[in-house]
């Protein structure tokens, strides 16, 4: 190497070690409060999301330091219902951040784009009015909560076929939960369901988005991740070529909708369809395929990891157990499981006890509690009286503020009677976002309640002498994340009987 090359390479280097140090010192976040070297570097959130710890990284921060910390030079997360407010509103010029993409693989004009990564609110918007009927609470009950209720109850009687085969009459809840949420979704996605339950295991499919939702969560934080993809070993390959096997299922989809036009419902963009014919508007297949995509990646393990630690939490709590059991029973009255008890969403949804049961399992172990990150609009904009640039990303994440000790009376614990009271605060009321926040929030929301509100109603009563398995414990429970959480042991064994 010669020596003006030497030297040109030794001067870039300290100009780039200068940048770094004045961003540090004199830079806009420079008055924000936050470890050290999170002024310099963001290798250790990288660290963090790489072992499946980004939550509780920033969760420890924001114990030592406050509501407002800084995670990465660039990166500020915020952990108050104000602002919350300020960040996700509708109007407030606030946009996704760049990680959506990152994370889902691709990128094109915005117009083309899945909402999943649309960061422009209006165009937003405009998208999701053609999406928003067929994913409604009415639209869900009247099309598809027949094949929801048969889902969960054939769901709930493969448990005690497996259990029957086991030594100690154990099953793994997580793992039956996970099948049918999978066929809820392909039935309503496809037209068609991938019949998981009945053969009892995951087929090519459920494979691939466990490790999509695995290797884009660290890749969208770690790009240099995705060079792993060029290490000759099959199961480290595996993690980056699954994509085309959702793509193949999406694509599917929509020609599953096309084919079936839009005079009935053979899946859920058949509706789609429909609402986009009426408004004369236009959604080409290669935007459907990644709606699709977005859909059935969305629509699998979230519901199922809920509804486990569900199960979990209320079989920790006897009393809780008993409780819940008898307001089921109550309802159910004389129906039996010969008939699945027979019980409607409508009528699920009024039950006082249930609903908190969901709600506190939504707040303590809602399925996507990580980081929600965002642009500031040009020009930057101020949050919680602090100068946010538009250079730099700032972020909320439902783990911290369903656990802010400000807010929530004993945060860590898994207390249903805080939903009862009638008494909660409207500041907690505001930092309770387990779908998302603002106009983004969760477009299948009311899909996955369903099957919550069904799942568990059928589970407990038809199991009423359930209990924890031996090897189930708050160890093997403690949630990882990557993207979306998941138990430490990936299963929750229950004995039924």
């Amino acid at each position: 190497m010669s020596t003006r090359i030497a030297l040109a390479l030794l001067c870039a280097l300290g100009i780039w070690i200068f940048q770094i140090i004045f961003y540090a010192l004199a830079g806009p976040l420079r008055k924000v409060p936050g470890p050290w070297y999170a002024r310099f570097t963001n290798l250790p959130l990288k660290w963090a999301t790489i072992k499946g710890r980004r939550m509780y990284f920033i969760e420890a921060l924001h114990k030592k330091y406050g509501d407002m910390v800084l995670i990465a030079p660039n990166q500020v997360d915020c952990n108050s219902p104000t602002m919350f407010r300020e960040i996700h509103r509708h109007g407030n010029g606030f946009r996704k951040a760049a990680w959506y993409r990152k994370f889902a693989g691709y990128k094109d004009v915005e117009e083309r784009n899945s909402l999943f990564i649309m960061e422009d609110p209006k165009t937003h918007a405009t998208r999701r009015k053609l999406m928003a009927r067929a994913f409604s609470k009415s639209e869900i009950r009247k099309h598809w909560e027949v094949e929801i209720k048969q889902k969960v109850e054939f769901a709930v009687r493969q448990m005690e076929k497996d259990a029957k085969e086991h030594p100690d009459g154990e099953v793994d809840v997580q793992k039956w939960w996970t099948l049918m949420a999978a066929d809820v979704i392909s039935r309503i996605a496809f037209g068609e369901s991938f019949n998981l339950l009945l053969a009892g295991q995951k087929n090519e499919y459920l494979h691939a988005v466990e490790r999509i939702a695995k290797a884009n969560g660290i890749s969208a934080e770690v790009p240099i991740f995705r060079l792993l993809c060029c290490v000759p070993i099959p199961s480290i390959q595996s993690l980056f070529n699954t994509m085309g096997v959702v793509m193949d299922f999406a694509t599917k989809t929509v020609n599953n909708s096309r084919t079936q036009g839009t005079a009935g419902v053979g899946n859920i963009f058949t509706s789609i369809l429909a609402e986009v014919e009426k408004s004369g508007s236009t959604l080409d297949d290669v935007i459907l395929v990644r709606e699709a995509r977005s859909l059935i990646i969305a629509g699998t393990d979230t519901t199922a990891i809920t509804l486990t630690f569900l199960v979990w939490n209320v079989l920790s709590r006897p009393q809780l157990h008993r409780d819940l059991l008898e307001e089921l029973r109550r309802e159910a009255g004389d129906m039996g499981e010969e008939d699945g008890f027979a019980l409607e969403d409508e009528q699920l949804e009024q039950l006082p006890l249930l609903t908190a049961v969901i709600q506190e399992s939504m707040r303590l172990y809602g399925a996507a509690p990580g980081s929600l990150p965002r642009s500031p609009p040009l020009g930057g904009a101020t949050v919680g009286g602090v100068y946010i640039p538009d250079s730099a990303v700032v972020s909320t994440q439902a783990w911290s503020l369903h656990r802010h000790p400000a807010i929530w009376e004993n945060p860590e614990e898994f207390d249903v009677s805080r939903w009862l009271s009638g008494n909660m605060s409207d500041e907690a009321k505001a930092a309770f976002h387990p779908w998302g926040g603002g106009g983004r929030v969760c477009l299948g929301m009311h899909v996955a309640e369903m099957e919550l509100r069904h799942g568990a109603a059928t589970f407990f009563l038809r199991y009423p002498q359930a209990r924890l398995a031996p090897r189930t414990t708050p160890e093997t429970m403690r949630p990882e994340q990557f993207f979306i959480i998941t138990p430490k042991n990936r299963e929750c064994g229950v004995v039924l009987a």
